[in-house]
C-alpha cells in the first residue's frame, strides 16, 4: 500500500475497488451450491436488514479511511491515528452499548493508547504527517492558512469520523452475532458478512468511477520493478497488497465473531503498529526515542490486558427477548 501512495498518494479509491474486487472474487466459490443442475448463491443465514446495518457501517468505514490518503495523510501517520479505535470503542460501547469494563482493562487502555499517540508523535516530521503542508523543506512549519495545511487537518477530522464509525461498527458486529448465534456457526456468520460485505462495497465507486480511472491509468503508466519482467510496477504492488488485505480481513472478521469489540480493536493496535514498525525499516524512515517508549506501552499493556478477566456481558431485556 506505501508503495502505491507514494507514488500516487490520490490512489485510495482505486486501492480499496481493487481490494474489495478480490476478496470477493475469492469468497464467491464458497458462497455457491449446486441446485436442479444448475449454480445458485447460498441462502442467507440472516436477515438482510442485519446485512445492510452492517455492510452500510463497514464501506462507509473503508472507503472513507482510504480517501483520506487523498488529504495529505502520510501512511504511517494513518496507521496510528486509526490505531487509537481502542478509545472509541471504549466510548462507545459505554455509552451506547451497555458494556462495562473493569479498572484493570481501562488502564491498559489508557497505556495502550498513551503507546500509540507517542508513535505518532516520534513519527511526525511535518504537522505530524502532512505530506504537503505548503511545499517548504523538511521539517519547516507551514503556516496555518496554507492549502497543504488546511487539506491536512481535513484528513484528520475524517480520520477521527472514520474512528466512531469503526467503534459502532465492532459493537454493531457483537450485537448481531449475539442475535444470531443460534442461525449458524461464527465462522459461518462471519464469512457470511465478509460476502455480502463486499457485494454492497461496489455501490460507492459508482460516484469515484472518474478518480478511479484517472488513478488506472497512473498505476498501468508506472515503470516496471525490473527491466527484465515487463509488468508495471504499481500493477504488482497493488497484487501483493490484495493477497495481504484478504489475509487481514478474513481474519479480522474471523476474530470479530469470537471476541469482544475491545479485545478485537487491541488486537488490531498490535497489528497496525507492528505495521508502522515494517515501515520505518523498510522505507528507511527513523526511529526515535518516542518510538522505542511507545513499543514498550503498546506491548506492555497489551500482555496486561490478556491477564484482565472479562466482565461480565451486560444485555437488556429486550436483546434477551430477542434472541429468544
Amino acid at each position: 500500500m506505501e508503495y502505491v501512495l507514494k507514488a500516487n498518494p490520490q490512489a485510495g479509491n482505486l486501492l480499496s475497488l481493487s481490494e474489495f474486487a478480490f476478496v470477493l472474487l475469492q469468497s464467491l466459490p464458497s458462497r455457491l451450491e449446486t441446485k436442479d443442475a444448475g449454480l445458485r448463491l447460498i441462502p442467507l443465514k440472516m436477515p438482510l436488514s442485519s446485512h445492510a446495518q452492517h455492510a452500510a457501517l463497514w464501506v462507509s468505514m473503508s472507503v472513507l479511511a482510504n480517501v483520506a490518503f487523498g488529504f495529505n495523510i502520510s501512511v504511517p501517520i494513518h496507521t496510528l491515528f486509526r490505531s487509537c479505535n481502542v478509545i472509541a470503542s471504549v466510548l462507545l460501547g459505554y455509552a451506547l452499548f451497555r458494556q462495562r469494563y473493569t479498572l484493570k482493562q481501562l488502564v491498559c487502555v489508557v497505556i495502550i493508547t498513551v503507546g500509540i499517540f507517542l508513535g505518532s508523535v516520534g513519527d511526525a516530521k511535518q504537522f505530524f504527517g502532512c505530506t504537503d503542508c505548503g511545499g517548504q523543506g523538511a521539517g519547516t512549519p507551514a503556516s496555518t492558512d496554507d492549502t497543504g495545511f488546511v487539506r491536512w487537518t481535513f484528513g484528520i477530522a475524517l480520520l477521527v469520523f472514520v474512528q466512531l464509525l469503526q467503534g459502532f461498527l465492532g459493537h454493531t458486529q457483537a450485537y448481531l452475532y449475539r442475535l444470531h448465534c443460534l442461525r449458524g456457526t461464527k465462522g459461518e456468520l462471519a464469512e457470511e458478512f465478509l460476502f455480502t460485505s463486499h457485494v454492497v462495497s461496489f455501490l460507492p465507486f459508482v460516484f469515484l468511477w472518474s478518480d478511479v480511472l484517472a488513478a488506472g491509468r497512473l498505476a498501468w503508466s508506472s515503470p516496471p520493478v525490473v527491466d527484465w519482467l515487463p509488468i508495471p510496477s504499481q500493477l504488482l504492488y497493488f497484487l501483493a497488497n490484495n493477497l495481504c488485505q484478504l489475509v487481514c480481513i478474513k481474519g479480522v472478521f474471523r476474530l470479530s465473531a469470537h471476541f469482544s469489540p475491545l479485545t478485537v480493536n487491541i488486537t488490531l493496535s498490535v497489528r497496525k503498529f507492528l505495521s508502522v514498525i515494517v515501515s520505518i525499516l523498510w522505507f528507511g524512515n527513523p526511529w526515535t526515542v518516542l518510538h522505542s517508549v511507545a513499543t514498550v506501552a503498546i506491548f506492555g499493556g497489551v500482555f496486561a490486558y490478556s491477564q484482565c478477566p472479562a466482565p461480565a456481558a451486560v444485555k437488556s431485556s429486550e436483546d434477551d427477548k430477542k434472541q429468544q
